[in-house]
């Protein structure tokens, strides 16, 4: 005892445990299995049906004299592991054991024995069988009746293998790039959760955009991403490419630093007519792609939300590894492996893969292993795999949730779905074991967990590892998560035991009585109440509206024309271009990349949050412009035709860094050099969310244009959020995407209901409205009609000549007489008659 290899267990109330000696290894089995004893287990069909939260014993730890100085509590073991544990230790040490005689010396029924002892022969550690001339079928250990029926061959246990397996595939690493050596590749960012220390969701952007990470057609088919230094290693498990006379053309386009799928497309024939080349080409591309003969790298590009993805030339820059070497490499990465299970990593015929193996083993570079699946069975392994499993492997019983994609899963994918069902879910794993599954997916900007499938036994070791999930998809911005069930059972009606760790995961009920949600509230509002306070706070509703446009100029930092300033005024009297020498307006391009007017502190504000420098050959241009702002002057010096200096200005105007001024020349915007970038961001976010009283991710996305990352739009409504100025959840009746509401307009006083109306397309709120003018109306960008606060019509319109010639229309039937009534009102309150061939029909009807 005093040596540290045996020791006492007490506390476990059970009278053949407690006050005994045990080895170090079966102490906690024994101290585990008497607590569950006692708790009711010995009265249960299975023990993964009792919940064992709280439930310790004592374990003792310093002996002086053969007598325990020092007791320490310990918590429950996993129940079955225990059980497990016992009944293989039984029969490994007095050889094979009938059901009665195990079950005698356990405090278990028979039931529960029986069926843990079917599960050890369905894994292959346990058979049954006559081996001692009792009556009754015997269990003995799958390798010991391997041994006595003449099995000549050195084998090892099925599970031993897998624990081998699991360990090469967990080991923990510090960096993404030190993983995917160990891998070979990866599918998706939950792969590196369990594999790279403190990774989070967030980190995976960095990964994905580092310049030395490719990701394609890896392996036979597998679309993932790995490093240039893995890439000789997997083409040389890939036969030579075959090249027809487009794929070696197309090849040859493809430029060293590369280029986009975009570019590569605009360099043959486009329109109708051309639709047969752009198919083949297409065709060609995917041809390439599918033979690794070229690969993708991801570039993130500032003010532009998603990243560009190049084409990247392999085939002829990177040199292939000889099919065997490759082989070799790819056997030490993935551990022990059968010539079955190779042929989904080899993109070769089967006879050449065979003759590969067998010149590896003849020359010693890899060794065959045998394991017992029942049968016999090949495993091929590299010479430091094999030592391994020669030894007593330590097993890991860390929970974790995967992905069916994920390395580990899919080496026994048939097997994880012969014990969970078949299915789209997420498996759970403690250890090499699948014990449970959940099925879950995001939509909507939230994660829709159907059901979760845990035994009780396993509830807080689960809690723990879900609640790490769900933490790292708040880095893929999914803050809201909705559960249905738990264990098949509604989670409304399940046990105390489900529903305490439910409460302690963060979920509460929903109010629907059927589901629970964490992170967010269900407050939802009639969407004409939400429409009436968004159009009261941007003074549209007519309670709101300025008195003149003088005033609204000075309120408003930037309008595109007429129409949006017209909308929010009682009074109208001058228009914009009237009025940009007295307000000093300057016309340039707002961050959605329209022309708009505002002040030129605004367009300083912008070019500052674009943090674009302008190229290098551009500085001459923006010289002179800081000076001047005559444009006819600068084309005399040049001797530049108009058409050429259109071309030269007209890239600085998109670009932020050149306004035309109210004088009709050209300014040099200078951005604000004191000011720290993320704090004109987060001050320029935070005065656009306070516009809107309800609004999603996806519109203020659109509201805030290109230069805003999804990443720094969540972290500012995250801020609003933690100084409760907004709230989170199920907002608007009928609209199921998570939405984010101020709290003290929506909790304002009653407003009158708002006058009909259309929002034109030159106005900031059809950005807010876009979703609804695509999904209803099915337009881009279009007049929104409002009656009675709901939309109920667009329509496209010309303005030319001072009228609006309608174009196109698409409205409820049932309310088209108030949709054109409306039109008019919109008409008549702009002083620009509707006219068109359309407009007359609709007058007809």
């Amino acid at each position: 005892a005093e040596r540290g290899l045996i020791t006492k267990v007490r506390n476990t109330n059970h009278k053949q445990i407690d006050d005994k000696w045990f080895s170090i290894r079966m102490a906690g089995v024994h101290g585990t299995l008497g607590c569950l004893a006692v708790a009711g287990a010995s009265d249960m069909e299975d023990l993964r049906a009792l919940y064992t939260g709280g439930l310790t014993y004592e374990i003792a730890e310093d002996f002086s004299g053969g007598i325990p100085s020092k007791w320490a509590s310990s918590s429950l073991s996993d129940p079955l592991d225990c059980l497990r544990l016992k009944l293989l230790d039984m029969l490994g040490s007095e050889g094979p054991q009938t059901l009665d005689q195990l079950s005698d010396r356990l405090p278990f029924p028979v039931g529960q024995v029986e069926s843990v002892l079917q599960e050890l022969e369905m894994r292959n550690l346990v058979s049954i069988g006559f081996f001692t001339q009792t009556d009754e079928g015997e269990f003995i250990l799958r390798v010991d009746e391997y041994r006595i029926t003449g099995g000549s061959v050195e084998v090892v246990d099925y599970r031993t293998l897998q624990t081998l397996l699991l360990q090469k595939s967990f080991t923990e690493f510090s960096e993404p790039s030190e993983a995917i050596k160990s891998l070979a590749l990866i599918q998706r960012r939950d792969e590196l959760l369990h594999r790279v220390k403190n990774f989070r969701f967030r980190d995976w952007k960095d990964f994905k955009h580092d310049s030395d990470v490719y990701n394609g057609r890896l392996l036979h088919n597998r679309v993932g991403y790995t490093t240039l230094d893995q890439v000789p290693m997997l083409l040389g498990l890939r036969s030579e490419p075959w090249l027809g006379s487009l794929e070696e053309e197309i090849l040859e386009k493809i430029p060293e630093d590369g280029i986009t799928r975009t570019e590569l497309l605009s360099e043959y024939p486009r329109g109708k007519e051309n639709q047969h080349i752009q198919k083949s080409i297409k065709r060609a591309i995917s041809n390439l792609e599918r033979q690794l003969v070229v690969a993708k790298q991801y570039l993130d590009v500032p003010n532009r939300k998603r990243s560009i993805a190049l084409f990247r030339k392999i085939h002829g820059v990177v040199e292939p590894l000889d099919f065997p070497e490759a082989l070799a490499q790819l056997i030490g990465k993935i551990g022990p492996v059968r010539l079955h299970t190779l042929r989904f990593f080899v993109s070769r015929p089967v006879e050449e893969l065979a003759e590969a193996l067998r010149e590896l083993e003849n020359e010693g570079t890899i060794c065959r292993v045998v394991a017992l699946q029942p049968d016999p069975t090949d495993y091929y392994s590299s010479h430091e795999d094999a030592e391994k499993l020669l030894s007593p492997i330590t097993e890991d019983r860390k929970m974790r949730i995967l992905a069916q994609s994920d390395p580990f899963c899919s080496r026994f994918i048939q097997e994880v779905r012969m014990i969970l069902k078949q299915g789209w879910y997420h498996p759970v794993f403690k250890g090499v074991d699948p014990i449970g599954r959940i099925l879950m997916f995001v939509v909507n900007d939230y994660l829709e967990i159907k059901d979760v499938n845990i035994p009780h036994s396993y509830l807080d070791e689960f809690k723990d590892t879900f609640n790490e999930l769900l933490e790292n998809y708040r880095d893929r911005l999914v803050d809201v998560s909705v559960m249905h069930s738990f264990n098949g059972v509604p989670v409304h009606d399940c046990d105390e035991n489900i529903q305490g760790i439910l409460s302690d995961l963060g979920f509460v009920s929903m109010g629907d009585g059927e589901r629970y949600i964490r992170g967010g509230i269900v407050e939802p509002r009639p969407r004409n109440e939400v429409n009436r306070l968004l159009f009261h706070t941007h003074n549209i509703h007519q309670i709101s509206r300025w008195e003149n446009e003088t005033y609204a100029l000075k309120e408003i930092d930037e309008l595109r024309d007429d129409f949006a300033l017209r909308g929010r005024c009682e009074m109208f009297r001058v228009d914009l271009q009237s009025m940009a020498a007295t307000e000093q307006l300057h016309q340039g391009t707002n961050l959605r990349g329209h022309q708009v007017w505002a002040r030129l502190p605004h367009f300083q504000r912008l070019l500052t949050i674009r943090n674009a420098p302008p190229n290098d050959d551009d500085f001459g241009v923006l010289e002179f412009f800081r000076n001047h702002n005559d444009p006819s002057v600068f084309m005399e010096r040049l001797a530049m035709r108009r058409a050429e200096f259109r071309k030269l200005i007209s890239p600085l105007v998109r670009s932020g860094h050149l306004v035309q001024d109210y004088r009709g020349g050209f300014k040099t915007v200078e951005s604000l050099q004191s000011s720290d970038l993320w704090s004109v961001k987060r001050s320029y976010l935070r005065e656009l969310v306070e516009e809107y009283p309800v609004i999603s991710m996806k519109q203020l996305e659109r509201l805030a244009g290109t230069p805003f990352s999804p990443e720094e739009i969540s972290d500012v409504l995250h801020e609003f959020e933690e100084d409760g100025t907004l709230i989170k959840g199920f907002l608007v009746d009928d609209q199921h995407d998570i939405s984010w509401g101020r709290k003290e307009i929506l909790d304002s006083k009653e407003i009158p209901k708002t006058r009909d109306l259309v929002i034109p397309p030159s106005d900031p709120l059809i950005h807010y409205f876009g979703s609804i003018l695509r999904e209803r109306f099915g337009f881009g960008s279009a007049y929104l009609v409002f009656h009675k606060e709901e939309p109920i019509a667009a329509f496209k319109a010309n303005t030319r000549n001072s009228t609006i010639e309608v174009t196109d229309f698409v409205g409820d039937s049932d309310l088209e007489k108030e949709a054109l009534r409306v039109m008019k009102e919109f008409a008549w309150e702009h002083q620009m008659p509707l006219t068109g061939e359309l407009y007359e029909k609709l007058r007809s009807r």
